[in-house]
């Protein structure tokens, strides 16, 4: 499945993409109870189908029988789907806590001449800064402004000291990120802020939807992630390529910290980010930043000052 959550004029809406549809799945749900004789039909489909992938996760799997059978409501009930193309997607998540691994691929750890770590190196990003496809990121407070295409995680069943082998059980599924950063906190400040340069405001663009696992032949996915700025391809790598694989991360955080529903992991990010270039391309005012993968779909946002006009 594909969650998305969309803006209607009634408010934001749980979906799932079927095709190039988009199925309104709190409705969809409804409609199959009340074909079926259920008293507050309503009521009900929209408190197991929120606007709030972080409360469907946490109530699955009860939440997730209730979307298959909204799908299937929408499959013989055009009405309960909008076009995908014209769909006003925002973030399909809002996790409560956000993880991020620094220089997860070999590549990366080379352009930023630092050797390779035994175990991954973590930070922290915090939640306000999640927006959206489509979402403008702010060129605010940063001079060194840089974009990190890269795999997220998100967590499906709580997690505390499991075995390897169990992590990928524990994960929901998996959308785009590009984890903005501000490369003069990063690597110009002493002591470095790696945490702080990540959580600006806008700093974490996240969608267009977060696919389920079951969604992939591989696990965890075998995809090639692309970043565009503009029209220049920056980035281009296989997830297949990373130092530590998902299930290594979710197991090593869930030694340290308990790991919830909802809760999100950028993976790391491959080379090719502006800062190691020659000479640097930091990310500008005007410019356009587009991540992909198969399955995933692509995550465009532009680019402006704090303040300037939005179209």
């Amino acid at each position: 499945m594909k969650y998305v959550v969309f803006r209607r004029p009634e408010g934001a809406r749980l979906g799932a993409v079927a095709g190039e549809r988009v199925v309104d799945l709190a409705a969809a749900y409804a409609r199959h109870l009340e074909r079926r004789g259920v008293f507050a039909a309503a009521r009900l489909a929209n408190a197991l189908l929120p606007p709030d992938l972080v409360a469907v996760l946490e109530t699955a799997p009860l939440s997730e029988e209730a979307a298959l059978l909204a799908i299937e409501q929408a499959g013989r009930d055009g009405d309960l789907a909008t076009a995908l193309g014209g769909a006003r997607l925002e973030a399909p998540i809002r996790p409560h806590k956000i993880f991020g691994v620094r220089r997860n691929y070999a590549l990366h750890a080379r352009e930023a001449s630092v050797q390779e770590s035994e175990e991954p190196r973590v930070f922290f990003k915090l939640p306000q800064a999640v927006i959206g496809p489509g979402a403008v990121i702010e060129h605010n407070a940063t001079r060194k402004m840089d974009y990190e295409a890269e795999l997220v995680a998100i967590i499906g069943k709580r997690a505390k000291n499991i075995d390897r082998a169990d992590a990928l059980a524990h994960v929901a599924g998996y959308v785009l990120g590009n984890d903005v950063s501000a490369r003069e906190l990063q690597l110009d400040w002493t002591p470095q802020q790696t945490s702080l340069a990540k959580s600006f405001d806008t700093h974490a663009p996240l969608g267009p939807w977060v696919a389920t696992s079951d969604e992939f032949a591989e696990a965890p996915p075998q995809v090639t992630l692309r970043c565009w700025v503009n029209d220049d391809l920056r980035q281009e790598a296989s997830t297949s390529t990373m130092l530590f694989p998902i299930d290594q991360i979710v197991a090593y955080l869930a030694r340290f910290v308990t790991l919830e529903p909802g809760d999100a992991i950028y993976t790391g990010t491959p080379a090719g980010v502006g800062a190691f270039m020659d000479p640097p391309a930091y990310l500008r005012p005007g410019d356009t930043v587009r991540v992909s993968a198969q399955g995933l779909g692509e995550l465009a946002n532009p680019v402006r000052a704090a303040g300037a006009a939005r179209a």
